[in-house]
């Protein structure tokens, strides 16, 4: 009755009978019961003694209770909260209160109203304006006055401010449709000046064509050029074919040059079996001196070791570019100071055009099944292995 009247005569007499109320509860009951609990919240509020009235909420909430009751006491303790500048956990309070006033249709307006008041303090105007409106449903079902004259302070701030909100919206589609009227215009224009553009490209193209009869003249001209250009062209042919006479020559070259260092240690190697008879015949004046300087194992490392060095001056990527054909657990990875090894050698001699086993065997001092195995494993690991 006091929140309806508001006078101060009414409200002073209706407030002070309804705390008397409250101590009459309090005296009655038992101290933490619900009604001595509930009792000393309404009456903490009304007095403005909001950390008493938070301690009171607290402790009724914990205590089971109709849908009505714990509904009622959120918005209590809300409210408490708020004016304790508890702003989060009164948030969370008065919206738990206004879900348990809609999902069991108790058809209580206070949190709702309270919910609606809070969001339009904080700009979002539209979800005000919806809960305010629900609000108003819940009163007029129960003819709550005193809830509708709460509603009625509030509602036609939030309904103008909608307004204004429309107001502004209907502001943004005028200038959104002047926007679009400007660039129809501007389309317009444009299209105006394309066409005038065209227009000169049409006169541009006739400018064009006769260019190009004159360009034709010129182009009888160039022909002559190229005519003497094919000439040079020839010559230059002339000279690419002698460079790669040069390059076939330098391919066989090196094939030479290991079949001959090949032929080389095969025949130190015959010697050295034939100094071996002839020391087994105990000519040791003759030979011995001579044997002991051969070294079959060391003429064959430095051939094989030169090899490695001409070659890699020619192909400097071969051994990246070889690597490049497996994945990186298959990949050679040589030792230090090791140039290539037989695996590599084998290849680096296919490189050079040498691709008959017999041929690189007999230059590396492999059997031809030593070296087709070789290839083989070589294959077997790459990614064309089938």
């Amino acid at each position: 009755m006091a929140d309806f009247y508001r006078i101060n005569d009414y409200y002073d007499r209706y407030n002070a009978t309804g705390l008397k109320y409250c101590d009459t509860i309090i005296r009655q009951n038992p101290a933490g019961s619900y009604e001595s609990l509930s009792a000393t919240g309404l009456k903490s509020i009304r007095t403005a003694n909001f950390k008493t009235a938070l301690t009171a909420y607290h402790q009724i909430l914990k205590i089971n209770q109709s849908y009505q009751d714990s509904a009622i006491n959120l918005s209590s303790l809300s409210y408490t909260c708020f004016r304790l500048d508890q702003k989060q956990p009164g948030l969370t309070a008065l919206i738990n209160a206004a879900i348990v006033d809609n999902v069991h249709s108790t058809e209580e307006s206070v949190a709702l109203t309270d919910l609606a008041a809070y969001y339009f303090e904080q700009g979002n105007t539209k979800l005000a304006y919806n809960y305010i409106n629900n609000a108003i449903a819940d009163a007029n079902f129960y003819g709550a006055r005193h809830r509708e004259a709460k509603i009625s302070n509030i509602l036609p701030v939030i309904e103008s401010e909608r307004i204004n909100d429309v107001e502004k919206q209907k502001q943004s589609l005028i200038i959104f449709a002047s926007i679009i009227s400007f660039l129809v215009v501007v389309v317009i224009v444009f299209s105006i000046i394309t066409l005038k553009q065209l227009k000169k490209l049409r006169i541009g193209d006739q400018v064009i064509f006769d260019k190009n009869v004159h360009l034709n003249a010129t182009n009888e001209a160039l022909t002559k050029a190229n005519q003497a250009l094919d000439i040079a062209n020839r010559s230059l042919s002339n000279i690419n074919s002698k460079l790669d006479e040069a390059n076939m020559i330098k391919d066989e070259y090196i094939g030479y040059f290991f079949n001959v260092h090949s032929s080389y240690i095969e025949k130190i190697d015959r010697l050295k079996r034939s100094i071996e008879k002839v020391v087994k015949e105990k000519r040791y004046d003759e030979v011995l001196l001579f044997l002991n300087k051969l070294n079959i194992g060391l003429e064959r490392e430095s051939l094989s070791n030169s090899f490695d060095h001409v070659f890699l001056n020619l192909f400097p990527n071969f051994i990246e570019d070889f690597n490049a054909f497996f994945d990186a657990e298959h990949q050679v990875h040589l030792h230090d100071n090791q140039l290539l090894n037989t695996e590599l050698r084998i290849f680096a001699l296919i490189r050079l055009g040498i691709d008959d086993n017999e041929t690189i065997a007999k230059i590396l001092n492999y059997s031809v099944n030593t070296i087709y195995t070789y290839k083989t494993k070589v294959k077997n690991r790459s990614f064309f292995a089938e």
